[in-house]
């Protein structure tokens, strides 16, 4: 039976990637060269009627890192918070695995000192099966800056934390599609070029298409916060007397504490049917990696997977070309265009004018009733198969989180390259990519 999930929470995060990237292997994972970077990550936050969202705050008292929720409101800009000023400074994210946001998967390559590479049996930089990846499970490569060359090589991703508050009722969080202008999806920014004239400038899509291999997760659990918590939350300036708990307990990145086992991690894989060549049709299963019994190997997420079809560009009401194509067409009359780079020239397109709202400007892709569906046609489904799926705004066996009134829950959000996707693959120069999330919720 359908439900109709009522909205409660729109998340929108524009994720500017920027990265080089080679072909080292016929194998999924590819190997990012030089410095890759993450040129701006811009994150708002806004609520609705019935959910309050909120910073991270983090308060180290002899040692130990507490934290609370700082002001809630209906809407936050993560970029305008103090505590978020990391994302401004962190390195490209570089393919890494992971089933359950726990368990880090970091590729191993053959090199020099491996005898196959000196007998001629295997290429120096081929892949090492995958029992013999790196298990990196203190997050020591997340949120790696940019001078950690040597790290950000061996695999990187992001992480953030938030959290979010219900004041009507108790609420089960899901990732929505959303209605009218807004929803969830993940598209590859087109970027300015001269046209062929030489004497204007317009919109062009990357050829390459390194959206379908990033992947989302929420890692949640509602385990109450101590005492010692509430008590640094009572005592700050964001305290307010309606919460009396708090929930949302998670590892310290590098600090040797244990993770949580009653942990639900939600993966979000926009663009489920779209390939790096930017063609449509059809699913491939990604297994990720993690740890069974000590080896490393291949594991089904079907219990906790929400696929979207692909979002796409609306075409101009008037003319060739795409809706966003036709609005920078009309803003690059107004800039000065004199001795600027094309890059810049994107970025002021997409902050000062469009303010990285491109939701008005797509259509949204739907997501999979049900994950298992796609599961039963094996490893790959064709076209026609996913036709056949039954489709809605949201995952109805997927869920983020039960919501409990007047609770405040701590979510952590992790972006990543998932390595095992057979389109994290082919050589992408340079890719910009948007983020757009909404969580919506019901009461069920």
């Amino acid at each position: 039976m359908n439900r109709i999930y009522r909205k409660l929470i729109a998340i929108i995060f524009a994720l500017v990637l920027s990265v080089a990237v080679v072909v080292m292997s016929s194998y999924a994972w590819f190997v990012l060269s030089g410095n890759p970077a993450v040129t701006g990550i811009q994150v708002a936050i806004g609520g609705g009627n019935t959910i309050l969202v909120a910073a991270d705050v983090q308060q180290e008292v002899d040692g130990v890192v507490y934290h609370y929720p700082g002001r809630f409101s209906e809407s936050m800009n993560i970029r305008q918070q103090p505590g978020y000023e990391y994302l401004n400074d962190v390195a490209g994210l570089v393919p890494v695995s992971t089933a359950d946001g726990v368990n880090w998967i970091l590729p191993a390559y053959y090199d020099g000192t491996d005898p196959e590479v000196r007998e001629g049996t295997v290429f120096s930089g081929q892949l090492k099966d995958v029992s013999e990846f790196y298990l990196d499970g203190d997050m020591a490569h997340a949120n790696l800056p940019k001078g950690q060359t040597k790290m950000v090589e061996e695999g990187s991703y992001l992480y953030l934390d938030f959290w979010v508050v219900s004041h009507s009722a108790d609420f089960t969080l899901r990732i929505s599609a959303g209605e009218d202008a807004g929803g969830s999806f993940l598209v590859d920014l087109p970027r300015a070029v001269t046209t062929e004239d030489k004497i204007g400038f317009d919109l062009e899509e990357t050829e390459v298409k390194g959206a379908s291999a990033i992947r989302v997760g929420f890692l949640a659990n509602d385990v109450g916060l101590t005492d010692d918590t509430m008590r640094y939350y009572q005592n700050s300036v964001y305290f307010n007397e309606r919460y009396s708990k708090l929930r949302g307990m998670y590892q310290e990145p590098s600090s040797g504490t244990a993770a949580l086992e009653n942990n639900r991690f939600t993966i979000y894989e926009p663009n489920c049917d779209l390939n790096c060549e930017g063609n449509l049709g059809g699913y491939t299963v990604t297994n990720p990696l993690s740890p069974v019994n000590g080896v490393i190997q291949e594991v089904s997420v079907a219990d906790r997977l929400a696929a979207q079809t692909t979002s796409t560009w609306l075409p101009a009401e008037s003319g060739a070309g795409s809706a966003l194509a036709q609005r920078f067409r009309a803003a690059v009359t107004n800039m000065d265009t004199e001795n600027q780079e094309l890059e810049n020239l994107s970025g002021q397109f997409y902050d000062e004018y469009l303010q990285w709202q491109a939701a008005p400007y797509i259509d949204n892709g739907v997501f999979f009733k049900h994950t298992y569906d796609l599961y039963k046609f094996g490893d790959r489904v064709s076209e026609d198969q996913l036709a056949q799926l039954d489709k809605q705004g949201a995952t109805e066996d997927v869920y983020i989180i039960r919501l409990e009134k007047n609770v405040p829950q701590r979510i952590r959000m992790f972006i990543w390259l998932e390595g095992q996707d057979v389109d994290c693959v082919n050589a992408v120069s340079i890719s910009n990519m948007l983020l757009n999330l909404e969580l919506a919720g019901g009461s069920e």
